[in-house]
């Protein structure tokens, strides 16, 4: 309790560290002068009555500490409450505003459903072609190269014709837009197992397109130019289903698994 006669300032939260300061060593001059002014009613000296308060106090320095720190987590505690309210009150005014104008509450989401609709398709392409481009030497080097009927299509639809292999061969050997020429045909098969079938990807690629991707495979070999030409029944997993599929055991090297209907090596 503070005695008749002493006047003190009672301020909110303090937002800068050189006020908290100030407050704490507000804190500490009262109390030290409060025992004073006691122990100099009891008949001790000026002199006297203040160090016998500053020795009873404790170090001062440790006692500023606790202080700044209870200073800091109230203004924490208060900062974060005022934010919360603040919200609150917010997200009150606005759900009273979109009841009383209905209207113009289903013309704002209708808006905002396009808006968002069309951000994320836009995010996607950005993100497919600059921050998440293809994992391949020279990404934005790289296209995709297809067939489209010159005449017959009259539906108004862009397509696209998978070209043959002749069509891919004459690319191959006569194109000089193109650094290289790498042919895929990707088709989904079923891999038999001891269970139930499971689906996968499988993708016909050339010895060559390893490299162009700049893999390598982790076990084993790549496909040799005379296993192409003999028409070898021989795959290269990916990483995700030897591990998946197979706990990445080494030894699947020469083992034989059947894809669709054919036994691969």
């Amino acid at each position: 309790m503070i005695r008749t006669g002493i006047r003190r300032a009672f301020q909110l939260a303090l937002r800068r560290r050189d006020r908290w300061e100030l407050e704490v060593e507000e804190e500490i001059k009262l109390h030290l002068m409060l025992r004073a002014e006691e122990l100099v009613a009891r008949g001790a000296t000026p002199d006297e009555a203040y160090r016998t308060a500053v020795e009873k106090f404790g170090p001062i320095a440790q006692s500023r500490a606790r202080l700044l720190d209870a200073a800091r987590h109230r203004e924490t505690h208060m900062q974060r409450a005022e934010w919360f309210d603040h919200l609150r009150q917010d997200l009150s005014f606005a759900l009273r505003t979109l009841r009383r104008q209905r209207g113009w509450t289903a013309i704002t989401i209708f808006t905002l459903a396009l808006g968002i609709g069309a951000t994320t398709a836009v995010f996607s392409v950005v993100s497919n072609l600059l921050i998440h481009a293809i994992p391949y030497p020279a990404a934005d080097r790289i296209v995709v190269v297809q067939q489209q009927p010159s005449k017959g299509n009259n539906t108004g639809i862009s397509v696209s014709i998978t070209p043959s292999t002749p069509v891919v061969n004459a690319w191959r050997s006569r194109s000089h837009s193109f650094e290289v020429l790498q042919p895929y045909r990707s088709m989904g098969m079923l891999l038999r197992t001891a269970d139930d079938p499971v689906p996968v990807q499988a993708t016909a690629i050339l010895p060559s397109f390893p490299a162009f991707a700049g893999t390598r495979p982790l076990v084993g070999r790549l496909f040799s130019d005379r296993e192409i030409e003999n028409k070898a029944q021989v795959v290269l997993l990916s990483e995700g289903l030897w591990r998946e599929r197979y706990g990445a055991d080494e030894r699947i090297l020469g083992r034989t698994i059947v894809l669709g209907d054919s036994s691969y090596t």
